[in-house]
């Protein structure tokens, strides 16, 4: 009297899905992310939060966006209000449509605040949009 499946081959072999692979993608991907994001120093003084990255890249696309802890706006060194800065954002996407937004916000700043910059800047079309910190001291 034999004991087990109809389609017994033998074999105990079990599938696997193998995800070392996509382990090491998204690994790579999280790397490049984090060293792609240039670190500018700035004229408006706000207070960053730390971040461990030390890479700094400069690129001709950037466009700062600096948001004070009192809600104050700056785009690219300039004093916009919430209800204007979508119309800058716009004006600089039609011009140069690979922008790049680097969010330097101060950390003590509402989320509200950044949250807002994020909502316009994703109505406009602009998808690159990246947050500045300062390098961490060892």
């Amino acid at each position: 009297m034999a004991f087990g499946g109809l389609n017994n081959s033998g074999s105990n072999e079990m599938s696997d899905i193998n995800v070392t692979p996509l382990v090491d993608v998204m690994l790579v991907l999280m790397i490049v992310f984090m060293i792609a994001m240039p670190v500018f120093t700035s004229s408006i003084k706000v207070q960053l939060p730390k971040s461990g990255t030390q890479e700094k890249l400069e690129d001709t696309d950037l466009v700062r966006v600096v948001i004070k802890p009192t809600g104050e706006y700056f785009v690219n060194d300039k004093e916009v209000s919430i209800n204007t800065i979508r119309a800058e954002l716009a004006e600089i996407y039609q011009k140069n449509n690979a922008a790049v937004i680097a969010i330097q916000a101060d950390k003590t700043a509402q989320y509200e605040y950044v949250a807002k910059v994020l909502d316009e800047a994703r109505q406009i079309g602009l998808t690159k949009i990246g947050f500045v910190t300062e390098v961490k001291q060892k």
